[in-house]
Order: structure tokens, then C-alpha cells, then sequence
């Protein structure tokens, strides 16, 4: 490593024992950072006239390895017969220049007659060079016409050899890559057991189960894993199991264009339907995908990592496969990718925390933390603070607050850590989201300050002495009225909390005396759970404003001149042949109070 060390500190002046030394050694890392250091240096011209007097194995070999650092230069060196070497040479030659466009000049008919040859008649080795460089210049070229004659040929190495050398599969996992990005092989694929399950044998699991609350160290995988198998793993993982990314309205109408000037693919969209992609998935659950996405989830490689992250997110999106994914380490490898992502996480790192966010919505939380629970919660915070803030997508954010609903739940401490996160920035966001016009976005986070007013002294500050509390609770009051039932069921909750522990809020509410009948009457119509929420509300503020009702005529009479009274005495019947019973005496401390402010029951 001191020719390396030498290298990196600018120095270049190389003599002939390190020439010898780079183009000699048989560590194919150290001579691939070396020739990288060179290139950066614009010091490959060194090399040249060493290459050119290297027997044809050692050419073949150098400039393999060259090509993948300085294509053009490696080119530019070529003056043999790419077909005199060893065929083995001659293929691995050939697969390195296909990996660039400037490499594709030598491919002359000679030269894909000569592919073409190996791709059909040869052992594993030559078959699976011949076919990647194939599919290389297919790509090259926008063909996928022969994509699958070239999974045919994987097909048949997979259906002869259970287990590959490393050399072999790391080609054969790096053509699948390739060819996967086609939606309809990557459907085949999936329906492939003894191809995918070559691919997965190019991981080291643990030898024994993972615990389903995946939190330890133990029994991990001990050599140091080659990140470019498990990139291509994991890029033809993460193209079966991913579904098509939601679209903006701006895209849908381009797509609509597109589709109309015949520029996209029909076949190729029909197999990234829903169902399709859902299929795809439970098939690869039940080849056992899931025991190795928690070794790729610890790769030292970020696209690894990103890839690793789609496949979950994949996996998640079907409620099913939500317990299997636990059993087998889903949480700690998904905790594991949040806090390992770069300071300004794209998209696609934050499927991770995305796929966290489902689990955490239907997971119970016996099942999802380890013991104390309420603590093991707190490592939850960040990845969905995260999906929260930085998400574009109106989907990441309404799972993001629909998680932190669910982590809230579990006390008041952990409720109290989210609401003082950033400062109140959760709850400001939850306040925002209020006021989007997306029923979703407005349902969770009408459900989320629920969770949090109940339990969090801070967020119950914010709507009884803050200064905005008449506004934030006019709010609540309106969203009580909204058209998604959810929304009106949480938007409710949480007021009939708030006034149940304080009196400021109902004082709030009665501000104006018309707009909170007109809402309460509407919830005492509604299921049974929003009449008791309004029972509650009602009851709540009746006691709180007791001695203003008395002396107030104004919402005195705004009382007797609504249809409140009626509507009470509707419930009667009602409640009683419905399941509501509970509610009667509810209903009867409601009348009782009314009576007492001076309002006319009979």
C-alpha cells in the first residue's frame, strides 16, 4: 500500500518495480485503486508501452480491469485480435468494453457471431460472459426483444447447479440486474424459484433464526461480503418488488401523451399493475427473500442500501406480509438503513423509513418494541420525523403521521417526546396538514393531535393558554363537521378530551354559540361514536360556562332557538335500540345540565 500511500500524495514519478507491481499483482482491488488513483492523476499514459509487450492472457486481463476505470484510453490500447486469446479471456475482454458506449466500435459481426457461438454452446462460464455482454449491447441499443432467450439461458445454469463459483455468480447475478429491469421478465422472475434462489445463495445468513425483534448483533454473517454481488442482488430484487412510483398530476396528464403518441410501452406497463407487483411479491416472500434483506441492509454499499430499502417497501405495502417480514428482522434492518442514510436522503432512501411507517401502523406494539417498550419507541422518532419533513410524496406523510399516531399512544412520556421534537415541529405539521384539501393528509393528522392533546402537556398548552388556542380549537370544532368520518371522529375526540380536562377550551368553542350548535346537533346525528364525543363535548362545556349560560341571553336563546333540545330527545329511542345503551345516562346528566343553565327541556 505505500505505492497507493505515494500515489495520494501527488507523487507519480513510478519506476519500473511499481509498474511491474500494478500490472503483475494478483490483488485485483489493490491494482483497481491504483489504476482509479492514476486515472485521477492523468497519469495512465505510464502504463502504455508496459501493456503493449504482455503476453495475450495478462493483456486480456489488464485491460479488463482497465476498462472499467478509463474506457476510452483502454480502447485506444487495443492492437490484437480481440478473438486470437483464450476464449475466456476473449469474453471477459468483450464484457468489459460492452459496459461502455465507447466500446461498442469493436463489436463487428465476427465479433457477435463469436457471442452468439458461446451463448449457446459452451459451459457455464463462457455461456454466462457471452450472454451478459448480449444483453449489454441490447441495452446499448433499446432491444429487449431477446431479453428472454437470455433468461432462458440463466434458466438452464440455474436448473443444473444449485451453487455457483463466486466468479460465475457474480456475472450471473449481474445479467439478472440487467434483464430485470424489464417489468415482464421481472415478472418471470419472480416465477422462477430455481433462478431466484441461485441469486439468494450469493448471501450469507446467519445460521440460525433471527428473533423476531431483530435488535441484537448476534449471529451475523463474519467474512466481509463482496458489495458488488450484493448490489446486483439487490438491484434485481428491489426491480421485481417494486411498485410504480405514485405520480403527480402534472405526470399523470404527461403519461396520458405519451400513451396517446404510442411512447409507452403497453406490455411493460400492464406488468406494473398493482396486482401484478403484489403477485411478484408473495411469490418472493415464499422463495425466502426476507432472510437475506437484513445482511443487504447492513452493506457498506448506499445504493445496496437503497435498493435493499424499495424491496421493503414493496414487501410492506401488502398488509400479509407484514408478519412474516417481522419474524424475519424486518424492524432492526429498517432501523438500521434510516440511521445510516446521508445528510439529504433521496426518495428512495426514504422507502425505509416509509416501509418502518407501515410496519408501525399495524404492528402491535408487543410485537414491535422490545421491552421497555416506551423507550424502544423512541428509536422511531427520527425515521418518522424524517418521512414527515422530507417526504414529497402526500402518501410518505399521512403514513408518517399515521406511525407517530401510533407511537404516541404509548404514554405520555413518548407523546411528550414527539410533541417536543424540533422544537412543536411535528404538531405544527399535523396543525398545517389540517388544512389540506387531501381527505387522507387531514384524517391522520386530525388523529395524531387527538393522540397527542390527551397525553402531551405540551400540546395541551397549545390549545387551552397559548395564544392561538381560539383558533386551534375553532378548528377541531370545524374538521368535527368534515366529510370523512374518520376525520370527524378524531377532530371531535380530541376536543371532547381538551374540554373534558380544561374549561378554556369549551369557552373557546362557545365564542360563537351558532357554528357550535350547528356542529354538535350534526355529530348527535351521526354514528354512536361521534354522538359520544359530542355528549361529552356538550356536557363538558354545559358545566364549564354553567354561570355564563344563566346570564347570557344571546346563547341562551341561540340554544332554544336551535333544534339541540329535539335532537336530544331524539336520542332517547334511538340509543336504546341501538348499541348505545351505554350512552343513556351520558345523555341524561346532558338534558339534567341543560335544564340547569336555563334552557327549556320540555
Amino acid at each position: 500500500m505505500d505505492l497507493l500511500e505515494s500515489l495520494n500524495r501527488g507523487n507519480y514519478n513510478l519506476n519500473s518495480k511499481d509498474i511491474n507491481l500494478i500490472i503483475f499483482t494478483d490483488d485485483k482491488i489493490f491494482r483497481f485503486l491504483i489504476l482509479h488513483k492514476l486515472n485521477e492523476l492523468d497519469q495512465l499514459h505510464l502504463l502504455k508501452s508496459h501493456i503493449h509487450s504482455l503476453d495475450d492472457a495478462k493483456y486480456a486481463d489488464f485491460l479488463s480491469t482497465l476498462l472499467q476505470i478509463n474506457p476510452g484510453f483502454s480502447i485506444s490500447l487495443f492492437d490484437r485480435d480481440l478473438l486470437s486469446f483464450h476464449p475466456i479471456d476473449s469474453l471477459s475482454l468483450l464484457n468489459s468494453a460492452a459496459s461502455n458506449k465507447s466500446g461498442l466500435n469493436l463489436f463487428d459481426e465476427k465479433v457477435l457471431e463469436f457471442l452468439h457461438s458461446n451463448s449457446i454452446h459452451s459451459q457455464s462460464h463462457s455461456l454466462l460472459l457471452s450472454t451478459l455482454t448480449l444483453i449489454k449491447l441490447d441495452k446499448h441499443h433499446n432491444k429487449s426483444e431477446n431479453f428472454q432467450s437470455y433468461l432462458d439461458a440463466l434458466t438452464n445454469i440455474s436448473n443444473v447447479h444449485s451453487s455457483l463459483p463466486h466468479s460465475q455468480l457474480s456475472l450471473y447475478l449481474e445479467a439478472l440486474s440487467h434483464l430485470s429491469s424489464s417489468s415482464k421478465i421481472a415478472h418471470k422472475l419472480s416465477q422462477l424459484s430455481t433462478v431466484i434462489r441461485l441469486a439468494l445463495s450469493s448471501v450469507q445468513t446467519p445460521s440460525t433464526k433471527i428473533s423476531t425483534q431483530l435488535y441484537s448483533q448476534e449471529n451475523l454473517p463474519s467474512t466481509i461480503p463482496d458489495t458488488s454481488t450484493q448490489f446486483t442482488l439487490s438491484t434485481t430484487l428491489a426491480n421485481i418488488c417494486q411498485y410504480a412510483p405514485p405520480l403527480t398530476e402534472e405526470a399523470e396528464t404527461m403519461k396520458k401523451l405519451q400513451k396517446s403518441t404510442k411512447q409507452v410501452d403497453a406490455e411493460e406497463e400492464e406488468y406494473m399493475s398493482f396486482d401484478k407487483v403484489r403477485q411478484r411479491n408473495s411469490n418472493m416472500l415464499e422463495m425466502g427473500i426476507t432472510v437475506v434483506l437484513p445482511v443487504l441492509s447492513k452493506s457498506n454499499s448506499l445504493l445496496t442500501r437503497r435498493n435493499t430499502s424499495t424491496v421493503y417497501l414493496g414487501l410492506t405495502n401488502d398488509n400479509t406480509n407484514r408478519p412474516q417480514l417481522l419474524r424475519d428482522g424486518a424492524i432492526k434492518a429498517l432501523l438500521n438503513m434510516t440511521t445510516h442514510q446521508p445528510d439529504s436522503p433521496t426518495s428512495e432512501d426514504l422507502h425505509a423509513n416509509q416501509a418502518l411507517a407501515k410496519m408501525t401502523i399495524t404492528t402491535p406494539p408487543s410485537a414491535l418494541y422490545t421491552p421497555p417498550i416506551a423507550t424502544s419507541a423512541l428509536s422511531f422518532l427520527s425515521p418518522l420525523d424524517a418521512l414527515l419533513f422530507r417526504g414529497s410524496q402526500q402518501l410518505q406523510q399521512f403514513e408518517a403521521m399515521m406511525a407517530l399516531t401510533n407511537v404516541a399512544s404509548l404514554g405520555a412520556d413518548v407523546s411528550e417526546r414527539v410533541v417536543s421534537r424540533r422544537s412543536g415541529a411535528i404538531l405544527d405539521a399535523a396543525q398545517t396538514h389540517l388544512l389540506s384539501t387531501h381527505t387522507q393528509l387531514q384524517r391522520a393528522a386530525a388523529e395524531l393531535i387527538c393522540n397527542l392533546v390527551g397525553m402531551s402537556e405540551g400540546a395541551f398548552r397549545r390549545y387551552t393558554t397559548d395564544a392561538r388556542a381560539g383558533v386551534h380549537c375553532a378548528l377541531l370544532l370545524a374538521l368535527s363537521d368534515a366529510e370523512s368520518l374518520y376525520t370527524r371522529q378524531a377532530a371531535a375526540g380530541a376536543l371532547a378530551q381538551l374540554c373534558g380536562m380544561s374549561p378554556l377550551p369549551c369557552k373557546h368553542i362557545l365564542s360563537e354559540p351558532q357554528r357550535f350548535l350547528r356542529v354538535l346537533i350534526a355529530l348527535l346525528g351521526d354514528e354512536v361514536g361521534c354522538v359520544h364525543r359530542a355528549l361529552c363535548i356538550l356536557l363538558a362545556t354545559l358545566e364549564a360556562c354553567q354561570e355564563v349560560l344563566r346570564t347570557d341571553e344571546t346563547a341562551k336563546n341561540a340554544i332554544n332557538q336551535s333544534r339541540l333540545v329535539p335532537t336530544l330527545k331524539h336520542l332517547i329511542p334511538r340509543l336504546a335500540s341501538e348499541e348505545g345503551t351505554q350512552l343513556l345516562p351520558l345523555l341524561k346528566d346532558t338534558i339534567v345540565k341543560l335544564k340547569e343553565c336555563g334552557v327549556s327541556v320540555s
